[in-house]
């Protein structure tokens, strides 16, 4: 998996501390007990992090590296640790099961939650500001903080299995987490300001998901859902010539139709059919762009029996007549 250029940290899952020390091992920068900075030239990486109690961290994180930096989080095998991760800014590609998904910034997917169970591999990109902070905890820890959380806890990674949930963070989540980074990034006061905002952050958000979980609007993948859901979706990009349906899918690969439409909505943040659609009208694209098929020709060879059709799909989801593509020439 590694890259020429890129740095390729592999760690045991943990708490705060233990990242801060593999990190410093291997990128280097002045360390000291809970802040690490990394200069170079003109971009800097700082992660720090916080006990808000015993084994409760919180960690921050604001990556602007020269390389792409990519760490392999193996499973701690601890049933009782869990990871709280938002991002900020920028968005973090994530590897499971060496399939990429990302975790992205004023999205649906800017919380990504799991337990110490999760095989995760994450990728930071090469000069690109990316803020993201997370709250690395016990369930000790929480029921003596927060004892009214367990029953939330338990609810959300019953019988202990390999799971994890993507969800957005609502407005007021946004805001506390901006806030987080402005005193992150401040001089006096800057210890105890981003501990009082991590504790303003961490009950709204286990409230959130409380509501969401009420209202059956979180889903938690196991690592088999995700796994499937993966090869769906590159079922789907190979079946681009035909006509898709989706109680076939179900059947195929052993899901009931609701539950797919449901990992796959909470997913990819989309249903199936607008999914599939947009990655044809990606394809006409491409193919367009080539100047070596016309319109007709791509429209069949898309499974569309009617030209006209196919144009009036290609301009509602890529704003452009499919005729005036042609004249753009081919990509250089």
């Amino acid at each position: 998996m590694e890259q020429s250029n890129s740095v390729y940290i592999k760690l045991k899952e943990g708490g705060a501390a233990h990242y801060l020390n593999v990190l410093s091992k291997y990128l280097g920068g002045d360390k000291d007990d809970n802040h690490l900075v990394i200069e170079q030239g003109k971009l800097k990486t700082i992660v720090s992090y916080y006990q808000l109690y015993e084994d409760f961290d919180l960690i921050v994180s604001q990556a602007n590296y020269p390389n792409d930096i990519i760490i392999e989080r193996e499973p701690d095998e601890l049933l009782d640790y869990y990871h709280f991760n938002m991002i900020n800014q920028g968005l973090v590609k994530q590897n499971i099961e060496d399939k990429d998904q990302y975790t992205q910034a004023d999205s649906t997917t800017g919380v990504f939650i799991y337990n110490g169970l999760f095989p995760l591999t994450s990728t930071f990109s090469a000069r690109s500001n990316i803020q993201s902070m997370a709250f690395k905890f016990s369930k000790a820890a929480l029921s003596k903080i927060m004892p009214e959380a367990i029953e939330l806890l338990d609810a959300l990674f019953e019988n202990n299995e390999p799971k994890a949930y993507h969800t957005g963070l609502s407005g007021e989540l946004s805001k506390i987490l901006q806030e987080l980074f402005y005193y992150e990034n401040s001089g006096y006061g800057r210890i105890p300001l981003v501990m009082s905002k991590g504790l303003e952050l961490l009950p709204a958000l286990l409230q959130t998901l409380k509501k969401q979980l009420d209202k059956d609007e979180l889903n938690g993948l196991h690592i088999d859902d995700y796994n499937r859901l993966l090869e769906i979706k590159k079922y789907l990009l190979a079946n681009l010539n035909s006509k898709i349906n989706i109680e076939d899918i179900a059947e195929q690969f052993g899901i009931s139709l609701s539950k797919l439409k449901r990992d796959f909505k909470s997913l990819f943040d989309t249903t199936i059919y607008k999914y599939y659609t947009h990655a044809k009208m990606d394809e006409a694209h491409r193919r367009l762009r080539t100047g070596k098929y016309s319109v007709t020709e791509v429209a069949y060879d898309l499974g569309y029996q009617n030209s006209s059709k196919f144009s009036l799909m290609f301009k509602q989801v890529k704003g452009i007549n499919p005729k005036d593509v042609l004249n753009l020439g081919t990509p250089k």
